[in-house]
């Protein structure tokens, strides 16, 4: 993760020495999750997937398995969206939406000064996105809104995860 911190900027001046149409993005986004998304744009569809992590904003570590580490279970998700989108404003700016799909991996640790004891669970579901995205005058730089949810399925049964993220991504 902390390679791919450092590679992000790189990569984001990279491209943008070039100057093509919009039909790829990758962005970074904030808030939960945290993750680095790369989008394909279709005529009116895109795919999107993301990877990053949650940092539980909006659940506490109760409300999902009892962990005693300071972190309440919070791990790495990977998130794959089909997107339709409708441009809005002479295409200055998209409303999307979509329905997906998320993998997670979360550790706990029973007693948080014994690092080596813990459990990993695997948990995956469907999830779904809505947002806002915002294209910057004669720039390849575009903004987003976006939020949703994820509904796992395995291994805890319909338990909800609402998503509110906001970001930048360069299109290419």
């Amino acid at each position: 993760m902390k390679k791919l911190c450092l590679l992000l900027p790189l990569l984001l001046c990279v491209f943008a020495c070039f100057g093509q149409a919009q039909k790829w993005a990758v962005g970074f986004e904030v808030g939960e999750p945290i993750a680095v998304s790369l989008r394909k744009y279709g005529d009116r569809n895109a795919l999107d997937v993301s990877f990053g992590t949650y940092l539980g904003m909006f659940k506490s570590k109760e409300n999902y398995k009892v962990s005693n580490d300071d972190l309440g279970g919070v791990g790495v998700m990977f998130n794959v969206t089909y997107l339709w989108y409708a441009p809005l404003f002479n295409e200055r700016m998209i409303a999307y939406a979509g329905p997906g799909v998320q993998v997670n991996s979360r550790r706990y640790y029973p007693d948080r000064n014994v690092k080596s004891v813990y459990t990993t669970n695997i948990s995956t579901g469907p999830s779904a996105t809505a947002g806002l995205e915002f294209f910057f005058a004669q720039k390849p730089t575009s903004f987003f809104v976006e939020g949703g949810g994820y509904l796992e399925f395995i291994p805890k049964f319909f338990y909800f995860n609402p998503n509110l993220s906001l970001g930048l991504r360069h299109n290419f």
